[in-house]
């Protein structure tokens, strides 16, 4: 059965709606910044229609998911509990472990990228080799440790920090938008791009939309789960959709010139439209994404690593809090801190196939857990229930079901896992 340990001191829930909708905003999104290959391998037109539609077939089912047993099982932790209900301990620990290389992946992401945004904002112009590596490193792991003592202070901060740093990457593409809207030539949106690659498009978007999940591993910090959890989810869904959709037509409105889309071109449309102060604003911009999905990123994986313990499927030692300075999961904080530092020098592009590869391994098992639990515990209490009977509901969760395998078969990487 289940047995979760009892915690060292009854600890107050503090994540309301809008401050986990801004952990899942970052966990998921963090803005437009690194869509650009949306519009360089989809062109506008498809890539506007894609993001409305993908959610449809990808976010919401898998958000459906998390709400309904994220309010069944609300503890730290998340779906490795309910893998564990659904399959037994090794699956559950299986599951676990991928989920946490994959967040580890995932989070060594964001130093490397803020450290490329300090290089080409205090020194434009200048290429990687200027930059000498130890003052590269220098500022990684300023960057880590930095993101890493707001998250030793508490889930409270966490959503404090991640509400600013939502405001920095929300307002330069309202901004964007409204120096656009007189220049765009709606023609430009239909234009096809030379560079025309469905799969690398679905790959990155994918990619742009996937991380709902994570908001389960968090449950026992969260205020009221059962209306909460919910609510968060629809508001995340509007923060992550509206700022790239509305990128897109804006950028795309007045810079056709698709098959040159790279990562950072909407800062460089947004300094030609709007001179340097807005340039200037999206390197900000940028500069407080790479900081939200850090903090998101290693906050996720942490409690899911001190939720393991308290489950029993580590030993118990990991999940010890140290109130009253640091009444948070300490050592795995420090664990994700740790393996960060020690990644900072792989290869990326191969990081980020194998961070896909492995969320589409955990997710897949979510999804059987989901479905195997509507027959084998029929009566657990679920405060949210996905309101289809169990054949409807199969027929839903295909849809991610059937893009995760995709992913896994079009991985190019997945020999390095085999």
């Amino acid at each position: 059965g289940m047995v979760a340990s009892p915690r060292m001191m009854p600890h107050k829930a503090s994540v309301g709606v809008m401050a986990l909708a801004g952990i899942l905003f970052f966990q998921v999104s963090g803005g437009p910044f690194g869509t650009e290959g949306l519009v360089r391998d989809g062109g506008a037109i498809y890539s506007v229609i894609g993001l409305l539609i993908l959610p449809f077939l990808w976010s919401f089912p898998v958000g459906l998911m998390t709400a309904e047993l994220g309010t069944a099982f609300p503890k730290d932790g998340g779906y490795v509990l309910w893998v564990e209900a659904a399959f037994g301990r090794e699956w559950a620990f299986q599951t676990g472990i991928w989920a946490w290389t994959s967040g580890i992946f995932d989070t060594a992401l964001y130093p490397v990228l803020f450290a490329s945004f300090v290089q080409s904002t205090l020194w434009p112009g200048s290429v990687p080799a200027d930059f000498s590596p130890a003052l590269r490193g220098l500022v990684m792991l300023g960057f880590s440790a930095l993101m890493t003592l707001v998250n030793l202070l508490g889930l409270e901060m966490v959503g404090i920090a991640n509400q600013v740093f939502g405001a920095c990457v929300i307002a330069p593409v309202g901004i964007l938008v409204a120096v656009c809207l007189p220049r765009i030539k709606p023609s430009n949106w239909l234009r096809p791009s030379p560079k025309f690659n469905p799969i690398g498009w679905v790959n990155i978007a994918m990619w742009n939309l996937s991380g709902w999940d994570a908001a389960s591993t968090i449950g026992d910090e969260v205020v009221d789960p059962s209306s909460t959890i919910p609510r968060a989810l629809g508001w995340a869904t509007v923060l992550v959709t509206a700022p790239y959709i509305l990128t897109i037509l804006a950028a795309a409105g007045v810079d056709a010139d698709f098959g040159t889309y790279h990562n950072g071109r909407f800062n460089s449309v947004a300094e030609a439209q709007g001179g340097q102060w807005l340039g200037g604003l999206f390197a900000l911009g940028s500069a407080a994404s790479a900081m939200g999905m850090y903090l998101s990123d290693s906050t996720t994986t942490s409690y899911l690593i001190s939720g393991m313990s308290e489950g029993g499927l580590l030993p118990p030692f990991l999940a010890r809090r140290f109130p009253p300075l640091f009444d948070t999961p300490v050592i795995p904080i420090l664990a994700v801190f740790a393996c960060v530092t020690v990644l900072l020098h792989m290869p990326f592009t191969a990081i980020l196939q194998c961070e896909n590869f492995l969320y589409s391994l955990q997710l897949l098992i979510e999804i059987a857990a989901l479905i195997k639990l509507r027959y084998s515990h029929p009566d657990l209490p679920r405060p949210f229930k996905i309101p289809l009977g169990t054949k409807p509901l199969i027929a839903v969760m295909m849809m991610p079901a059937g893009l995760c395998i995709l992913q896994l078969v079009t991985s190019e990487h997945q020999t390095i896992l085999l």
